[in-house]
């Protein structure tokens, strides 16, 4: 059993970074008295990430990337920037790095979540079944427990005889079912007295106003609980439909379907609503309520009526649930694995269809390679932080040195996760798009649904502060705090992380945190409209969080005819809290009438190009050879505004540019 170790501080962190920084230059054949520079790779997919190969290519091209002390990527940006740390612990040339066998691979693998022999959809879709059929097989008998154990006779307080459907007998057993209407009414109860009671409710001592506050807060949760209880304890109601239905219509027909109404109506209501939700979010959440409670009533049914739980093969299944719950890993579970595989497979360059990775802390500035920050997001749906909370993640980083954030303190990467944290892993993770519990899937109906059918990429990783003891495998009951959407908060023993671009999707915030002279960035999301929706996000909370001001000017690249913008970069002044300046060169992924001939030709033949969906993940050699183009244009040009702009003479308050 290894030695705890102690959460670092930032501090710490920025002072061993500056040593790793220093030894790279050194390495690199650059002056150690330079600005800092940082290179920013956005999210988008492998849109990115060819975007990104281009602006790699431009830069070693005009001998820039040596220059480059750290590069910070989110998602699809990780994908290169992990791809490129891997070529650079076999090539320290950065002229050599891209070759002409690397590009074709690059280009074979351009679908690479179907590429490498013997993979095609069919492994995809089997992979993906697998993965929900496993936490169906876990989860299911543990839910139809629950729903059993709440039909037992825990009491002998009997139905009401009034409390049943039309034309329907009274209803016998189902004690815990009763309990939870009785709790529900009781809720509603106590809601209807409290209202009354605000009149005469008093604050404390002088200028304090939670304790009006604070009964308010109660209401909310009372009513809230009260309709829980009424649906779950009203399950032994529903089930009584369909006999009602029958009775009342008088239809033999209808008869041979009794038993089956009760589920399926709510099922075929909730699909007709969400068959007709485009653009009405209303309409979608009560379509996913309806769903949602229509398996409930399933489930119900297949206790009650079909009597699942009274074979013993049932009991059986339910102790392998259990069994499986606590051995087998909720990482290796999902799609995040496969999508581990095939990220490894297609950016880790080695000439064979092979599929190696190694360990994050192993990356070392000796090969002159800028220190890579993995961005990704802490899950914060339950933090007593209230921005953290409203947020529902923080940006949390993994680097060769450190892993962690400011509110859960920093481990050095050597003992996080007992060193076995992965280069692969780090780059997975920071793509980890679709998770359930956080801002862009905060719906709790939604998440559930996503956690039951396994429809998650997020990691699981012990605390910063664990650092340093016996790793142990993440049991898959942790998923069960995914599902009811509790423990997820920068405190708990076991975080969970997800897609960077949860928080901010450009991979600029760390480098602001580190103060950075100069920040070359790109924006390859799909933005159709050019409404910079990743900027805007990154100039507000960068100013709340950092005291940090961007003064940029974003109308050439919102000014647009015909689908050609003015321009495909603008470059800003950053005013740090401290009082430091620094420059941001953005560059976006934009058509400009300074397009070359096979970009354009490209975007004639693909009318979504540049802003292909970030749902397509099946590249062909052409689109990777576009966007890689478009990505190498675009940098040339913002390199070439940037070498002309007037810069003031370099001082301690304003860096030169690089």
């Amino acid at each position: 059993m290894g030695q705890k170790q102690e959460a670092f501080d930032f501090a710490k962190v920025s002072q061993d970074e500056a040593a790793w920084l220093a030894a790279r230059r050194q390495a690199a054949g650059v002056d150690a008295n330079q600005p800092r520079v940082g290179l920013a790779f956005s999210g988008g997919g492998i849109r990115s990430a060819c975007f990104q190969l281009g602006l790699m290519q431009g830069l070693i091209h005009r001998d820039r990337l040596r220059q480059v002390d750290y590069l910070s990527s989110v998602s699809g940006g990780g994908y290169l920037a992990g791809g490129y740390q891997w070529l650079k612990r076999q090539q320290k040339d950065d002229h050599r790095l891209f070759d002409a066998g690397v590009l074709n691979w690059l280009r074979g693998h351009a679908s690479y979540l179907t590429a490498g022999k013997g993979v095609g959809g069919a492994t995809l879709g089997a992979a993906m079944l697998a993965s929900s059929l496993f936490s169906l097989l876990v989860l299911l008998p543990m839910l139809l427990f629950f729903l059993w154990a709440a039909g037992l006779p825990h009491s002998k307080l009997p139905w009401p005889a009034w409390l049943h459907m039309p034309e329907t007998g009274a209803i016998h057993g189902h004690a815990g079912y009763l309990l939870m209407l009785m709790a529900a009414a009781a809720c509603f109860a106590f809601y209807l007295l409290s209202i009354p009671t605000m009149a005469l409710w008093r604050a404390g001592r002088r200028g304090d106003l939670s304790h009006i506050f604070k009964p308010r807060l109660f209401m909310g949760k009372l009513l809230k609980w009260a309709l829980v209880l009424a649906l779950a304890g009203g399950l032994p109601l529903v089930a009584q439909f369909d006999d009602s239905l029958v009775a009342l219509v008088g239809s033999e027909t209808l008869g041979q379907l009794s038993g089956h109404f009760n589920y399926l109506l709510p099922f075929a209501t909730g699909a007709w609503a969400m068959t007709r939700a485009a653009m009405k979010p209303k309409l979608a959440l009560f379509g996913l309520a309806m769903l949602l409670f229509g398996m409930a009533a399933f489930a119900y049914h297949l206790v009650f009526h079909a009597g699942i739980t009274h074979h013993l093969w049932y009991w059986g299944w339910l102790a392998l649930a259990v069994m499986l719950a606590s051995l087998a890993s909720v990482n290796r579970t999902s799609m995040h694995s496969y999508y581990l595989a095939q990220l490894a497979q297609a950016f880790f360059y080695t000439g064979k269809p092979q599929i190696k990775d190694m360990p994050l802390s192993e990356l070392t500035p000796g090969n002159g390679a800028p220190l890579p920050l993995f961005n990704t997001t802490l899950a914060t749906a339950n933090s007593r932080r209230p921005l953290a909370h409203a947020r529902k993640g923080d940006s949390f980083t993994l680097s060769p040195l450190y892993c962690g954030n400011p509110a859960t303190g920093y481990a050095q990467t050597a003992q996080f996760q007992a060193g076995r944290l992965s280069l692969g892993e780090a780059v997975t993770t920071s793509g980890a798009a679709v998770d359930p519990d956080q801002a862009q899937t905060a719906n709790k109906g939604l998440s559930f649904l996503m956690t039951l059918l396994n429809f998650r990429l997020g990691f699981w990783v012990h605390h910063p502060r664990r650092a340093g003891v016996r790793f142990g495998h993440m049991p898959f009951w942790l998923i069960f705090k995914e599902l009811l959407g509790r423990g997820l908060h920068e405190h708990a023993a076991n975080l969970h992380l997800s897609d960077g671009g949860h928080f901010e999707n450009l991979g600029i915030y760390e480098l602001l945190r580190r103060e950075c002279d100069v920040i070359i960035a790109s924006d390859a999301g799909a933005d159709p409209d050019a409404r910079l929706l990743s900027l805007g996000l990154l100039l507000q909370r960068t100013e709340a969080d950092f005291g940090c001001h961007i003064n940029l000017d974003p109308r050439p690249l919102t000014t647009v005819e015909d689908g050609v913008h003015q321009s495909s970069h603008a470059l800003g002044e950053i005013r740090y809290a401290s009082g430091k300046r620094g420059r941001l060169l953005f560059i976006k992924a934009l058509l400009t009438p300074q397009s070359s001939a096979q970009v354009s030709c490209f975007a004639k033949q693909d009318p979504s190009f540049p802003n292909d969906s970030t749902a397509d993940q099946f590249f062909d050699e052409r689109h990777l050879d576009a966007y890689r183009e478009l990505g190498r244009e675009n940098l040339l040009r913002a390199l070439k505004a940037l070498d002309e702009s007037t810069v003031p003479a370099p001082t301690q308050q304003e860096p030169a540019l690089v």
